[in-house]
């Protein structure tokens, strides 16, 4: 079976991690003149309006556009730490298409604001993709705000696995359809990041299943329908029938 709780929990992991690149971004100093607890950054070119570069405590750096000292229009912000996000600004921050690339050469490419993904693509470092919508959300319990897969979107592992329906909360959760590489279909109704659901399975060699599944497999309650039309009701884990 396919590690899909590992691979979807990294996706919702990966969301959180994104907003903590955000809230870095949020953090950029607006303007040349910081407060007094903290170092202004070394600027060269036209201030308080126009093209720059400038170096920020830390270690970060910045060259684009300023409008009133504070980033505007195309420009690119580089962390110390490797990670950088190049594209649109507004009112200091990332607002419009962009990217945001870390270190470890996974990237985000869409649309951001405020600081926040809203639609495009998550790349990861091994290869997976999710490429759907995204809601700007706020914890309950820390009051963190982040960007969490919400609404349509699809995820797609580099086997050639993909999962492609509703999103709710940084996981699926509602109609949709898990197709494996070897042509097996699973598609009705998901119910969190492991893929249990229920619904209806098609496999290569023409067989159907109806009921219950859990990882995308026959898990439980369910029919097994063979080319002939003939019904079998049975008991299922982890894809077999229980004797």
């Amino acid at each position: 079976m396919f590690r899909l709780v590992q691979k979807l929990g990294f996706l919702t992991l990966t969301a959180v991690s994104v907003a903590g690149g955000v809230e870095i971004l949020t953090a950029v100093p607006t303007n040349a003149q910081t407060s007094p607890t903290e170092s202004p950054p070394v600027c060269q070119g036209q201030l308080p309006s126009g093209f720059v570069k400038c170096n920020y405590e830390g270690g970060d750096n910045y060259i684009g556009n300023f409008a009133n000292g504070r980033p505007e229009g195309r420009g690119v912000y580089v962390y110390a730490n490797g990670d950088r996000y190049e594209g649109e600004f507004r009112n200091g921050l990332p607002n419009g298409q962009g990217i945001f690339i870390f270190s470890d050469d996974a990237r985000i490419v869409g649309v951001f604001r405020d600081g926040n993904i809203t639609q495009g693509t998550v790349i990861f470092a091994n290869g997976d993709r999710y490429v759907g919508e995204f809601k700007i959300v706020q914890d309950v319990g820390s009051g963190q705000i982040s960007s969490q897969p919400d609404g349509q979107g699809e995820f797609i592992y580099t086997n050639g696995d993909r999962f492609a329906g509703e999103f709710f909360a940084g996981q699926p959760f509602g109609r949709g359809t898990f197709t494996r590489e070897d042509g097996t279909r699973c598609q009705g109704q998901f119910f969190n990041e492991a893929l249990d659901g229920k619904g209806t399975c098609t496999f290569p060699n023409g067989l159907r299943y109806e009921g219950e599944f859990r990882g995308g497999i026959p898990h439980g309650p369910g029919t097994l329908i063979d080319t002939a039309g003939r019904r079998t009701p049975g008991t299922f884990r982890d894809g077999q029938a229980i004797k």
